[in-house]
């Protein structure tokens, strides 16, 4: 994959900005910190598309111009997380209960598999 070398802009990034600070900053981490490392692996479509952002001057990083686009999609898609967040807390209920169901089961295969083999090795005797 061959990259065009960049071309660096003397400008502070808009998100350097006082005026847009507020604005972005909902989506690039707020009044907290963006101290949460998360690894993806994207296409090429999309890392030009941060390093446009970046090289245009509207975000110093593709960091912070991901932590943006992010928090942008999920402001976007606010209603499904709304749904899913509503269920959330019966989904890992039956999480639970399905792993305690598979515990048990499992044991008492486990247990019946150890009594057969006692039982044949005491009728080889």
């Amino acid at each position: 994959m061959t990259r065009k070398p960049k071309a660096y802009v003397a400008a502070l990034p808009l998100s350097s900005l006082p005026e847009l600070q507020e604005l972005l900053s909902r989506f690039c981490g707020g009044e907290a910190p963006r101290g949460n490392v998360v690894m993806v692996r994207l296409g090429d479509a999309a890392v030009t598309a941060l390093d446009e952002l970046v090289e245009a001057g509207l975000f110093g990083s593709r960091s912070e111009a991901a932590a943006f686009l992010v928090g942008a999609g999920i402001e976007a898609q606010r209603e499904l997380f709304a749904r899913v967040g509503k269920h959330s807390t019966e989904i890992k209920r039956i999480r639970q209960s399905l792993k305690q169901d598979a515990l048990v089961a499992l044991r008492g295969a486990a247990a019946r598999s150890r009594r057969s083999s006692s039982s044949r090795k005491s009728k080889e005797n």
